[in-house]
């Protein structure tokens, strides 16, 4: 008969933990894809890279409302409980509210695990490969962006002027500037010109101008190269959306290693191709290797917080006193799991940050052992 309840109470809690997290997490990413539009309209990558892109955001929105999510459900079905007297059914059964706790626990450990899993090994893997596909990605757009008498630089390295275009896509008087590196440039002026692709690539085919070499910044000593027609590959330049990933999107060996080789280790560089360990990013690999792992402790505190509600019986007077009280006490919790990384820059308290959620759950959790004696 136990199992059978304690199933009952499992299955109403996913239910509704699947609902509120999900639902928040669609609003969310909802939210966020709708920002994201910019990688059209003003990176010029395709749809496909777009959709791609906000896909492989989802894990990470999702992950960060577990917290929040899982304290709203546990409360909510508490309360629920309470409220229909449902909660009786397991006291004359003979389980104890400590006993009921305590299966609290354990399903807060067990999605303590699976969060940790989602954000050390999913959720980079995912946000690596969404930077992916903007590393890999041509600039499908490149097109559409270019409009009359408008200076684009969309392109990295590349601004385009064009004065007019009929309805054909066919240019004239258009203005380009080729920044190959910090001091060389081309300024490249043609009559004519037109897009068009070959294969997966696009080309811009210009006809009757000049190209203008400048080295070393020197415009006196520019050479000036005078052509009838040119193609220049548009497929070689990139577009100017970040592509080196963020520390939230490395992988978490790569981290560890980070720190170890410079925290811990004979200090010497850790270099990757698009990461380069140093005492900041080292710092920053703490913090993030904080916020998959011992954060997460933060659902364990959550859990008993909510478990308080169940020694106080929804006939008392005082009973919504004290659901307030919960809830106020679960939601500063939860500001503080966010919060949590910003301490560990003080150096003065970083110890204590670092195992606060573990420090919060032996002290609410010696208070209900406290408050089980006295109901008893």
């Amino acid at each position: 008969m136990e199992k059978i309840i304690f199933r009952k109470f499992l299955y109403d809690l996913l239910v509704f933990f699947l609902i509120v997290s999900l639902s928040l997490s669609l609003i969310t990413w909802i939210i966020q894809s709708v920002n994201y539009l910019d990688f059209i309209s003003n990176d010029g990558h395709g749809f496909s890279v777009y959709f791609s892109y906000i896909a492989l955001n989802f894990p990470k929105i999702f992950s960060k409302l577990v917290i929040f999510s899982y304290f709203i459900s546990l409360l909510f079905i508490i309360e629920k409980y309470q409220s229909n007297y449902e909660i009786y059914i397991y006291w004359t059964n003979g389980i104890s509210k400590i006993k009921f706790a305590n299966f609290i626990l354990k399903i807060s450990v067990v999605l303590i695990i699976l969060q940790i899993i989602l954000v050390y090994f999913v959720v980079p893997k995912t946000q690596n490969l969404s930077r992916d596909f903007l590393r890999n990605s041509n600039i499908d757009l490149f097109t559409s962006l270019i409009t009359e008498k408008k200076f684009i630089d969309t392109v990295k390295d590349l601004t385009i002027f064009v004065d007019e275009i009929d309805d054909q896509g066919n240019m004239k008087n258009i203005f380009l500037k080729d920044g190959i590196n910090k001091e060389n440039v081309q300024i490249i002026s043609a009559k004519k010109g037109r897009i068009f692709e070959k294969g997966e690539n696009k080309f811009l085919k210009l006809d009757y101008g000049q190209i203008l070499d400048v080295t070393n910044n020197k415009y006196a000593d520019s050479k000036v190269i005078r052509f009838n027609n040119t193609t220049l590959n548009l497929s070689n330049f990139k577009t100017k959306s970040t592509l080196f990933p963020k520390i939230q999107e490395l992988d978490s060996n790569i981290l560890i290693l980070c720190i170890e080789n410079y925290l811990f280790g004979d200090k010497k560089g850790y270099v990757l191709s698009y990461f380069e360990c140093s005492k900041e990013t080292s710092i920053k690999s703490v913090k993030e290797i904080f916020n998959r792992s011992l954060k997460q402790f933060y659902i364990l505190a959550l859990g008993i917080i909510s478990a308080i509600l169940l020694f106080f019986d929804v006939k008392n007077r005082h009973y919504s006193s004290y659901r307030l009280l919960i809830f106020l006490l679960g939601f500063f919790t939860v500001i503080t799991s966010e919060l949590n990384t910003e301490f560990l820059n003080f150096s003065s308290y970083k110890y204590i940050m670092f195992f606060l959620p573990i420090f919060l759950f032996v002290i609410v959790y010696l208070f209900m052992i406290n408050l089980n004696k006295k109901t008893n």
